[in-house]
């Protein structure tokens, strides 16, 4: 191995995957009633019992890895193990993880200067964020090293493109995505707002379709306009709504995208978001940027 590789658990790929490949996690939280739970997911039913959860009327609250944490376990990391780190944030625009975890690199650092952290604000979540530690995993694997895989993940986010189609509106008007009224009115005529993670990292909704149908071919013809040339791979996300990717996956396929990948929404994006939600990533030349609104 010649370098460390770690992420937060919002990458959400299983844990015994993680394991398999020696990646290091560090797992987020959430609350239910104010009790802790952490995202150390690592099968089928414990996704598909989260969704049942929230669609009995559980509204999880999430909260972020702190400096003090995230420094401790960057410094339990380079004792155990040999070579530079590279960790993966969840996107800074969704949350502080990102932030913190640069400030604990720059803290470990100074204890062990000849070492090194490449601490990554991947500028997205879930399926997108695994996009690129798969992407990581594969360069380590092919003997980079740990300062020219970071560069290389680095060029990634600023190519990589999320467009999200929410099922559950009521979930994005918690998180204050949408008003109220959009949210009544949007499940009362089956809008769906389609939404980007955008060159800050941040969600910005930039359109809106009627139904799940027009949503998905919404999703294909983006992917065809923003992909690079001859682009054909793809990472689906959902929330426990595997026949849905699956109709996204075939319409993809219908088009020569043949390299999809499928992956659930964890626990800390999947609180807010909410059932059904639907996303899809692929890399191409150049990130979108569009500004929240009042931004």
């Amino acid at each position: 191995m010649s370098f460390i590789l770690s992420s937060d658990s919002c990458c959400d790929a299983y844990k015994s995957f993680l394991k398999q490949k020696n990646v290091f996690y560090l797992p987020m939280s959430y609350y239910i009633d104010e009790v802790p739970y952490y995202d150390n997911f690592d099968s089928l039913e414990e996704y598909r019992s989260f969704y049942d959860g929230l669609r009995k009327g559980q509204m999880p609250k999430t909260s972020q890895a702190n400096a003090f944490e995230t420094a401790e376990y960057f410094e339990k990391l380079l004792n155990e193990n040999k070579g530079d780190l590279v960790h993966l944030s969840l996107s800074s625009g969704l949350s502080t993880t990102a932030e913190n975890a640069q400030t604990a690199a720059r803290e470990v650092m100074l204890k062990y200067p000849e070492r090194k952290i490449y601490a990554i604000d991947s500028k997205a979540a879930t399926q997108g964020q695994k996009y690129l530690l798969d992407k990581a995993i594969k360069m380590r694997e092919e003997g980079y090293s740990a300062e020219d895989t970071a560069q290389e993940i680095k060029e990634s986010v600023e190519r990589l493109h999320h467009f999200i189609v929410a099922r559950d509106l009521f979930h994005l008007k918690r998180g204050g995505r949408i008003s109220g009224v959009a949210a009544v009115f949007g499940t009362v005529l089956n809008i769906r707002p389609i939404i980007v993670i955008n060159h800050k990292g941040q969600l910005v909704v930039i359109d809106k379709e009627k139904g799940m149908t027009k949503s998905l071919k919404y999703l294909v013809k983006s992917m065809l306009k923003y992909r690079r040339e001859g682009e054909t791979r793809a990472y689906i996300a959902h929330a426990d709504d595997i026949e849905t990717a699956t109709e996204l996956k075939n319409m993809l396929m219908a088009e020569g995208i043949n390299d999809i990948t499928l992956g659930y929404i964890g626990p800390v994006v999947g609180s807010h978001t909410g059932p059904g939600t639907l996303g899809l990533v692929f890399e191409g030349t150049k990130r979108l940027t569009v500004e929240q609104k009042g931004k």
